[in-house]
C-alpha cells in the first residue's frame, strides 16, 4: 500500500502474505496516493512518481510505498521542505531502487536528499538512547519506521521526525543529543564548508559557498596557533578576548588579526537577509500550512482587524469549535515549520523585537498585514539559544 504518512504495516498476528496484500488493496489510502492493488506489481517508478506528486502539496512531508509483505519490501520518503528533493529511508530493495532512480534523474525537477557518507547499523543507538530516556521506545520508534543506519537518521529535518507516529519534541532532542554524542552531526547543524583543523583536509584550500575566504582562513589560522603556543589559548572565546589585550603582538600574529578583523560577514553569513526578503520568507513559511488553517492564521489570529469564529464558520462550513480546533492545528504546525534553519532570520527578528525596552523596529518592506504579529507569536517561541 502507498500512502501519505508514516503508519505502520499491517498487525504483526496476520501470517498470510497474501490476505495482507488483499486488505492493503481495499484499504483507503489518505493524501491522495493511490493504493497499490497490483499485489506489488506496479513498477518502483510510477511508485516514485506518484509519492513526488503528493509531497508537492503544500504540507506533505512523508509519505511511504509498499509493505514488508511484498518481494521489494517497504520504503518510507520524506520530503524536506521547500528543498525539492526526496529523503529515501531503509535498505529494502525498493528504497534502494528509489534511490537509484532519484539519482539518474528519473521523476524531473526532484533530487535525492543528501545523506553522510557510511552505513553504520542502527543498533548501535540502542543503548544511547535507552540510556538518555530510560525506555526502548525511541529506538523502536526508528526501527519501526524502517530506519536503518545511523546516517539516514541524522539527515533527516526535525520537521520530518515529527511525522513518525508517537514522535515529539522529547523524542527528537533525544535522537539529536545521542548523535551529537557520536560525532554524527544532523540535518539540522549548519553545513556551511569546511572547518578548520578538519583532518586530512588542507584548512586553507579554496574556499565554498558560505565559508572562509582561503586568505581569511590563513590569517586565523596563523593567529589560533600563536594564542595556543604563547597562552594555551583552547576556544574561539579566548583568542577574542586575548588579542585585543595584548600590546606588542608579533608583526606576523598582528597582520593576520587585522584581516581576520576585517573579514566581511554579509559573504560569511549565507543567511543575512534584506528586509525584503524577510516578507517573503513570512510568506513562505505560512505556504507550507494547509489552506483552511493559513486563512484562519491571516484573518483571525494574526491580522490586526481580525475576524470572528463564528464568521470563519459560516464561509467553511464548519462548526465555530472546528475553526478553534483548527487554528490549534495551525500554530502547532507553524512552530514546527518555523524551526528550520532556512526561517532563522524571522526568528532573529522576532527574538529582537521582543526585547525589552527596544524601540519598534521598522516596518519590512512588503511585509503583509498579519505579519507585526506573527513575528510577536515566533518570539514566544524562539530559543535564548537560537542561531
Amino acid at each position: 500500500m502507498e500512502g501519505q504518512g508514516t503508519a505502520s504495516g499491517p498487525g504483526r498476528h496476520a501470517d498470510v502474505a497474501s490476505v495482507m496484500a488483499m486488505v492493503a488493496a481495499a484499504v483507503s489510502v489518505p493524501g491522495g496516493l493511490p493504493a497499490d492493488d497490483s499485489g506489488g506489481s506496479q513498477a518502483p517508478e510510477e511508485r516514485l512518481r506518484a509519492i513526488a506528486g503528493s509531497l508537492a502539496q503544500a504540507g506533505n512531508r512523508s509519505a511511504s510505498a509498499g509493505s514488508k509483505y511484498e518481494p521489494r519490501g517497504r520504503a518510507l520518503v520524506f520530503r524536506p521542505w521547500p528543498a525539492r528533493s526526496l529523503h529515501v529511508v531503509g535498505d529494502s530493495p525498493l528504497a534502494a531502487e528509489f534511490r537509484r532512480l532519484l539519482t539518474a534523474g528519473a521523476v524531473p525537477g526532484w533530487d535525492l536528499h543528501p545523506v553522510p557518507a557510511g552505513r553504520t547499523p542502527l543498533n548501535v543507538l540502542a543503548g544511547p538512547l535507552h540510556r538518555l530516556s530510560g525506555s526502548v521506545r525511541f529506538y523502536n520508534l526508528l526501527e519501526r519506521e524502517g530506519f536503518a543506519f545511523v546516517e539516514e537518521v541524522a539527515a533527516t529535518p526535525d520537521g520530518c521526525l515529527l511525522e513518525l507516529r508517537n514522535s515529539g519534541m522529547k523524542f527528537i532532542a533525544a535522537v539529536r543529543q545521542v548523535l551529537a554524542d557520536r560525532g554524527s552531526g544532523g540535518a539540522q547543524a549548519t553545513a556551511g564548508g569546511q572547518a578548520l583543523g578538519d583532518p586530512g583536509r588542507d584548512p586553507v584550500g579554496p574556499a565554498v559557498p558560505g565559508g572562509l575566504p582561503a586568505e581569511a582562513a590563513r590569517a586565523l589560522q596563523v593567529v589560533a596557533a600563536w594564542a595556543v603556543a604563547e597562552h594555551g589559548a583552547q576556544a574561539l572565546g579566548d583568542l577574542l578576548t586575548l588579542v585585543p589585550g595584548v600590546k606588542d603582538l608579533p608583526p606576523d600574529v598582528a597582520s593576520s588579526w587585522d584581516r581576520v578583523r576585517q573579514l566581511a560577514l554579509r559573504p560569511l553569513a549565507g543567511t543575512g537577509l534584506a528586509d525584503g526578503d524577510l516578507a517573503h520568507m513570512a510568506r513562505d513559511l505560512l505556504a507550507g500550512i494547509e489552506e483552511r488553517r493559513r486563512l484562519i492564521l491571516t484573518s483571525r489570529t494574526f491580522a490586526p482587524g481580525p475576524r470572528t469564529y463564528d464568521s470563519l464558520a459560516a464561509e467553511l462550513g464548519v462548526s465555530r469549535e472546528r475553526i478553534r480546533q483548527l487554528e490549534t492545528s495551525a500554530l502547532q504546525q507553524l512552530g514546527y515549520a518555523a524551526g528550520d534553519d532556512r526561517y532563522r532570520p524571522l526568528r532573529w527578528r522576532a527574538a529582537s523585537a521582543a526585547q525589552p525596552g527596544n524601540v519598534a523596529i521598522a516596518s519590512i518592506p512588503g511585509a503583509p498585514p498579519w505579519m507585526d504579529r506573527m513575528l510577536t507569536w515566533l518570539a514566544g517561541k524562539t530559543s535564548p539559544a537560537d542561531g
